[in-house]
């Protein structure tokens, strides 16, 4: 089947803002007087929403520290978001593709939805038709409310589109929408975790994106 429009995740999927993030959040726990995290460790905690997020990498007797460490961290990021975030080899190629061959195109990401906004632009111009992330009134990614939205705002059926990410709270919102689930190989988590999410199908490379939207 080809599809006409495509829902893609940012982090980790788009682009590789890995570094960026391990440095803010790790700013903010040594604010607070915490011990820091590798990358790596970032890298397993990460994709269900900063909060979630900080909190696994707080100690259990420093929860109570979570919001102070969310509010420094987006301080830091918002700063720092460009110094080493870039998009992932070929992404931006498939982007522009896809977009020449009027293939309505959006993102759902559970990074806040203003910063959101900030990289997509920054990266990829007016391409996306819908940047949609976390705010104070919408849920993060499984909740399915965001995934519905965007569909609204794309006016396509969920049999209609692909959704494309690397993390299972990706799948996780696409399955719970009936969209086809894509989960890329080079992302910030395991094929094995992808597919046990749901994943109809797993890419290896930007490049076979394309076949999913065939004339």
């Amino acid at each position: 089947m080809s599809y006409k429009a495509a829902i893609f995740d940012l982090d980790g999927t788009l682009v590789d803002s890995l570094a960026d993030l391990a440095d803010a959040i790790n700013y903010a726990l040594k604010q607070l007087g915490q011990p820091v995290r590798s990358a790596e460790f970032i890298q397993k905690v990460i994709g269900d929403g900063i909060r979630t997020t900080i909190s696994r990498t707080l100690e259990p007797a420093s929860q109570a520290l979570a919001d102070s460490a969310v509010d420094i961290m987006r301080q830091r990021y918002a700063q720092i978001c460009f110094d080493n975030t870039m998009p992932y080899e070929g992404i931006a190629e498939v982007v522009t593709e896809l977009y020449e061959k009027g293939i309505k195109l959006a993102i759902l990401t559970n990074k806040q939805e203003q910063l959101g906004r900030n990289i997509v632009n920054h990266f990829f111009g007016d391409y996306f038709t819908v940047v949609a992330g976390t705010t104070s009134s919408g849920p993060a990614k499984p909740n399915p409310q965001n995934t519905l939205k965007v569909l609204n705002e794309l006016k396509v059926m969920p049999e209609q589109t692909v959704f494309i990410g690397d993390c299972n709270v990706d799948i996780k919102a696409a399955k719970a929408c009936n969209i086809f689930a894509v989960g890329v190989g080079w992302g910030w988590k395991s094929s094995q975790e992808l597919t046990e999410a749901g994943a109809d199908d797993i890419v290896d490379k930007p490049s076979q994106l394309l076949d999913f939207f065939k004339d």
